[in-house]
């Protein structure tokens, strides 16, 4: 009986294979999605976040996305054009982010915030004002947050920017920062417009107002 003989090409088709399987991005292999993710919504999922992936996105976040559509029982191609979305978002956001601040590593939850400050209409221009403050490798993810939550509570966008930048120019400690939505909310509650809710809040904590911020219009 003569040996069998194994094509070259396929050799060389096997060994490929396997570093390619080797080399598939950290999404492909994900446990957050695991057996949470039927079929269907994976496929329409899964060459997002390779890419993704690839392009060293905040993956967690989209697989975050990804849940909440399963949960929500929405259409697997409609959970696939949302992450897309947001991928996309996350895109956009690291290149506001490298405008602000050149030559600085960019840090995953810097993009989420960003990309949620863009989603709630907030500029590239008064975002790259507030980075622009940044402290030399200080994290801008909880100003850009509470920007974005101020804004989402009606609190202009001149005002919110001016607050924030106020924060990071005066040092004010990040747990501080970031109960100024929550006292926002208070102020609001007792009956204060959004711009004097923020007045309130800024008080409360002791956080100086920016020169020419005065009280809140509104």
């Amino acid at each position: 009986m003569k040996p069998s003989v194994v094509p070259l090409a396929s050799t060389a088709w096997v060994v490929l294979s396997a570093s390619i399987a080797f080399a598939l991005p950290v999404a492909a292999q994900s446990p957050a999605l695991s057996g949470r993710v039927d079929g269907a919504t994976l496929s329409a999922v899964q060459p997002v976040l390779d890419a993704a992936a690839r392009d060293s996105l905040p993956l967690a976040a989209l697989e975050s996305k990804v849940l909440e559509g399963v949960a929500k029982r929405r259409p697997a191609g409609e959970i696939g054009r949302v992450v897309s979305e947001l991928a996309q978002d996350f895109r956009d956001a690291r290149a506001v982010i490298r405008e602000g601040l050149p030559g600085r590593p960019v840090v995953a939850g810097e993009i989420v915030a960003t990309a949620m400050a863009r989603r709630q209409g907030v500029s590239p221009e008064v975002l790259h004002a507030l980075l622009a403050t940044s402290p030399d490798a200080g994290s801008m993810e909880i100003p850009v947050t509470v920007l974005t939550e101020l804004v989402r509570r009606g609190v202009p966008v001149e005002e919110a920017s001016a607050a924030m930048t106020q924060v990071v120019r005066a040092a004010v400690p990040m747990q501080i920062a970031a109960q100024i939505p929550g006292r926002v909310d208070g102020a609001i509650g007792s009956g204060a417009p959004p711009g004097q809710a923020l007045a309130a809040a800024l008080r409360n904590l002791n956080i100086p107002s920016s020169p020419g911020r005065g009280r809140g219009r509104n």
